[in-house]
């Protein structure tokens, strides 16, 4: 139904002076709409305003004149309008519309290379008080790009934008920097620990301690400082593989109590309407642990398969409770056993065990084995050379003269 922004009538004239009776309008000023003639009858379209003056003007040509309002904008709104909740609900759909396209409802990471980084960056925003949520005209996109730039090194550019309630944050990597063809700064080897050397393998530098030699902790092994048979002294990158063998000690704790935090198996769940970023509780039970895990996910309601920014946001409770658990001396060894092996396995993959001796103290509290490894593998590290930034300037030596 088409509704007209101004009262209007849908006249119908008959009998009498018809054509005077519409000549007469036309010179007092009223100008008809749509006008049609049917039969002995004419139909047209009368603004409110010319309607008494059309009727008086009828009464004196003796046209019987017959009408009806039209439905107009004006007419529709007046009959409504001692019903408040109409204007009341318009003004809050507009509110809403406005929060609802200033707040930022999703953000998106275009150009991210990984999901480390992605989640990088939103905690960095989160930092600087952007998350969903936050108010859009209160963001300082300036400071956010700074900040995403200094803390994420691999980015050499940010972009932040939004388009209604979506913030948008465009990032480039940086181009990673091309190794330099000189990487080999002169340097020496040394000896990481005391051992024995048991093998040697000399790529450049001069050796200097053969196999079968012990050495001690920082001795060095290969000089990065070489004189040639012209007598000529140069520095160079040391380079070489020099195994030995050496000890080492480690100490592992087993305490005969200790606190353990374990599950108690009690789950709670507490769901809420996420209305726009707004959390608002389904349900009013306590789902509070003294001692909890929380787990959050979100299920957002689609139509025509755009996603939402409605739906239920679920937290999720797993009780937990601290047990004072007291070992046996059976069960503080197996302890003890699972403590070495895990450090074998993370801390001596790189080398060969050749021996392994266990010392048990028995205490008051517990246990601690004493692990003494002998151990062949790789001691030599770099050192670097340091070298006067400027050189010497030549001095000549001195000359004694001699008179015959």
């Amino acid at each position: 139904m088409k509704y007209a922004l101004k009262r209007t009538y849908r006249a119908e004239a008959s009998g009498g002076k018809l054509y005077s009776f519409l000549n007469a309008m036309h010179k007092n000023g009223i100008f008809c709409q749509k006008e049609r003639c049917r039969g002995n009858k004419l139909c047209f379209l009368i603004a409110a305003k010319h309607w008494e003056t059309a009727s008086e003007l009828a009464r004196t040509y003796g046209v019987t004149l017959q009408s009806e309002e039209k439905r107009s904008l004006f007419r529709t709104l007046y009959r409504y309008r001692f019903r408040f909740g109409i204007p009341i609900g318009i003004l809050l759909a507009g509110a809403l519309f406005f929060y609802c396209s200033n707040i930022v409802m999703r953000i998106e990471v275009i150009g991210s290379t990984s999901d480390s980084e992605t989640r990088q960056i939103l905690t960095i925003l989160e930092e600087q008080g952007v998350a969903r949520g936050s108010w859009i005209p209160e963001i300082d996109f300036s400071k956010c790009e700074h900040q995403l730039r200094a803390a994420v090194d691999e980015l050499a550019w940010v972009g932040m934008r939004h388009t209604g309630n979506r913030l948008v944050v465009e990032v480039m990597a940086r181009t990673p920097t091309p190794e330099m063809l000189e990487t080999r700064v002169p340097c020496n080897l040394v000896a990481a620990q005391d051992a024995q050397i048991t093998a040697v393998s000399i790529y450049c530098g001069q050796l200097m301690r053969l196999v079968g030699d012990p050495v001690r902790k920082g001795e060095l092994l290969v000089s990065g400082v070489i004189t040639d048979e012209t007598g000529h002294t140069g520095v160079r990158h040391a380079m070489g593989s020099i195994t030995g063998i050496y000890t080492q000690e480690q100490v592992f704790t087993c305490a005969a109590e200790d606190e353990i935090r374990t599950p108690t198996g009690q789950t709670k769940t507490q769901k809420y309407l996420d209305l726009f970023a707004w959390h608002i509780p389904l349900c009013t039970r306590d789902v509070s642990f003294s001692d909890s895990i929380k787990t959050t996910e979100h299920h957002w309601f689609s139509l025509f398969g755009a996603e939402l920014p409605v739906g239920i946001y679920q937290e999720h409770f797993q009780a937990y409770e601290t047990i004072v658990k007291t070992y046996t001396a059976t069960e503080m060894q197996q302890n003890l056993k699972e403590q070495e092996q895990r450090y074998a396995d993370n801390f001596l993959d790189q080398v060969e065990v050749l021996d392994k001796k266990i010392t048990v103290l028995e205490k008051e509290d517990g246990i601690d084995w004493v692990v003494s490894y002998t151990l062949e593998g790789e001691i030599a590290v770099q050192q670097e050379l340091f070298l006067h930034d400027s050189p010497v300037p030549f001095q000549p030596a001195e000359t004694t003269e001699t008179t015959e």
